[in-house]
């Protein structure tokens, strides 16, 4: 099914109070695409942004598609 078996995503647990799930349920309605893939593409912006790696060009971000 998937070409690579490390990319295959696997369930993890993220817990949030209200406020938190509603800025994240709020963005994911504006961009109209799932909650998982909202917080997905924000912990990974973070991630490279404290590590120092620059991706800019080789990935787009799901606020691409809101604009």
């Amino acid at each position: 099914m998937y070409q690579d078996p490390k990319r295959v995503r696997t369930k993890k647990t993220v817990y949030l109070d209200e406020y938190e799930d509603g800025v994240i349920v709020a963005l994911s309605n504006y961009l109209g695409v799932p909650k998982a893939e909202v917080m997905r593409e924000m912990m990974m912006k973070e991630a490279r942004e404290v590590l120092g790696v620059d991706l800019a060009g080789l990935t787009h971000s799901i606020t691409d598609r809101a604009g």
